[in-house]
């Protein structure tokens, strides 16, 4: 399983290429203020207050991603935080992909 990231306006258009996560999402923090949210059983969405926080919590991986397929996915995810993670209006989103399996 996996999660897919999107950044989409207040309209839910997408404004990049949406992307997969396959293995850093597995270490992501079952506490904190954002990713502990972030699950393959369901969706996330944080806006540009929660951006700084959620930035954070993914430069605190770095050390703890290992493996070169871990290092790349949160490579690509951090730079795209940076990117629109302030900016108002805009939402990164996270979708779990076996949300909707029992």
């Amino acid at each position: 399983m996996s999660v897919y990231v999107s950044v989409e306006d207040k309209e839910c258009e997408t404004l990049t290429e949406v992307f997969e996560l396959n293995a850093i999402f597995k270490r992501f923090p079952e506490s904190g203020v954002c990713l502990r949210f972030v699950k393959e059983t369901s969706d996330a969405s944080f806006n540009s207050l929660q951006g700084p926080f959620l930035l954070a919590e993914l430069e605190a991986l770095v050390p703890l991603a290992v493996m070169d397929s871990e290092r790349k996915e949160l490579d690509r995810l951090i730079k795209l935080c940076r990117r629109y993670s302030a900016n108002p209006n805009v939402f990164i989103r996270f979708y779990g992909e076996s949300k909707g399996e029992a």
